[in-house]
């Protein structure tokens, strides 16, 4: 099927430009970016050139393969569009979920701004579709954008299938924590996440107990609801350690009341060696992303070692670029400074002056922070992409680039500033998986005699 630009005047930055709309091609994206004046526009969503006279000439000339629909005109005349543009025929089925008061449907990509107008409008990238609030002023809004551009609306009353292997979320337990165990938390400096958890777990805890006094509650009950919760669930070393702390902290906080009369099970924590993959690897997932955004993203994380979260939460103003180096907002609400190489540093400048972010490095929908999952799908794909015989993870590359330095012989002190680690114990686990210290070394195999 021939492929479909839609094209439209527009007033951008006071000047007229004319907006290139199509379906997601990295192909068509590297032409399209050889058009003269060609710039992508965050705040429209799409690529765009200067506007002239000809341009429809110039266009058809510059790429003569590509089938051009000028939705304006399309508009003004009343001319129905493509009835088959990139698998889409004349009807759009909207499925209605009563369950769920959301309207569920699929649509060309150009319609992409009509649709964000739309009341509470959300992308879901797994299935490829959109959801919206099942109300008549959205209903017969989505059947006007569908009317102008020539599709027929269908609206089918169905119940929208859970993919197997999805588990629902349970449901919040009630707010019951004391208004003084948040804010002390939050005067002791504790991060967002980690008040969030702890809340939750403290919530539980209430509600368990919610006809019990709990200031006084026996040290028993505690630990029988601990052991409990443990052996019923069966949940990670991690997040027992986390349940009991957020008891205890909250006992502190709220009664002062210190739980050292309580014989508190402990897990030992595992010290499993990190997963990381060779510099040739690294290579491989770089020459298979081709899309500049996924490339800056995959690079800073091997090239400076971050967290996924750190990369989310990473804005313009962090980057000097005369330095060469960026401030990190790390966890516990700690900042360190990294370096940026050259390469890298180069290649941040070619992104951000293609993508034009305004406030954090990289954008997700609507100038939103791009999210840390769809890092975590971005970097697992790739990793598949690239044929690497084992699962890569966002933290895969910052093992790797603490591993690699290690090899090149940087001091390990540095690597722990680098990583923002607290304790060398932490930084010193990477020793365990150099390759410089155990290249060297021979067997006693070798010292047979065969």
């Amino acid at each position: 099927m021939k492929k479909v630009i839609h094209i439209n005047r527009v007033q951008h930055k006071g000047a007229d430009r004319i907006k290139l709309v199509f379906n997601y091609d990295e192909g068509l994206i590297e032409r399209v970016r050889k058009l003269s004046g060609a710039r992508w526009s965050q705040t429209m969503g799409c690529w765009h050139i200067p506007y002239r006279k000809d341009y429809i000439t110039y266009l058809t000339g510059q790429l003569p393969e590509i089938y051009f629909i000028n939705t304006e005109e399309q508009k003004n005349s009343g001319i129905k569009g493509e009835q088959n543009i990139e698998g889409f025929s004349g009807i759009i089925e909207v499925y209605h979920s009563k369950k769920e008061s959301l309207y569920y449907f699929k649509t060309p990509y150009f319609l992409r701004d009509e649709i964000l107008k739309l009341e509470k409008p959300w992308w879901h990238p797994g299935a490829k579709c959109w959801s919206v609030y099942a109300t008549p002023q959205n209903l017969e809004q989505l059947r006007k954008i569908m009317h102008d551009v020539g599709y027929d609306l269908q609206v089918i009353t169905k119940e929208i299938r859970k993919r197997a292997g999805v588990h629902r979320h349970r449901p919040s337990p009630p707010d019951l924590a004391d208004k003084r165990f948040e804010q002390g938390m939050i005067l002791r400096k504790l991060s967002p996440k980690t008040i969030t958890t702890y809340k939750s777990f403290v919530n539980r805890f209430l509600y368990a107990f919610r006809n019990k006094d709990i200031e006084t509650l026996p040290s028993e009950a505690i630990r029988e609801y601990l052991f409990k919760s443990i052996e019923d669930k069966r949940y990670s070393r991690s997040f027992q350690n986390q349940m009991i702390n957020a008891i205890k902290k909250y006992y502190e906080l709220v009664y002062e009341r210190e739980l050292t009369d309580i014989d508190l099970p402990r897990p030992e924590k595992s010290r499993s060696l990190p997963n990381v993959i060779s510099k040739e690897d690294v290579q491989k997932m770089i020459n298979v992303t081709h899309n500049l955004k996924h490339k800056a993203i995959i690079s800073i994380i091997y090239g400076c070692g971050l967290r996924r979260q750190e990369v989310v939460e990473l804005k313009l103003k962090d980057i000097d670029f005369n330095a060469r180096t960026m401030v990190i907002h790390g966890k516990g609400d700690k900042y360190r400074i990294v370096p940026i190489g050259k390469k890298l540093l180069k290649l941040i400048q070619e992104y951000i002056k293609s993508y034009l972010p305004e406030e954090y490095l990289f954008n997700g929908p609507q100038g939103r922070r791009y999210s840390a999952s769809s890092i975590g799908k971005l970097v697992r794909q790739k990793g598949i992409e690239a044929k690497i015989n084992k699962p890569v993870k966002p933290h895969t590359l910052r093992h790797s680039f603490a591993t690699h330095l290690l090899d090149s012989g940087v001091d390990i002190r540095i690597i722990q500033e680098l990583l923002g680690h607290s304790s060398i114990k932490t930084t010193e686990i990477y020793t365990h998986v150099s390759r410089k210290n155990i290249m060297g070394i021979n067997g006693p195999f070798e010292k047979l005699d065969i």
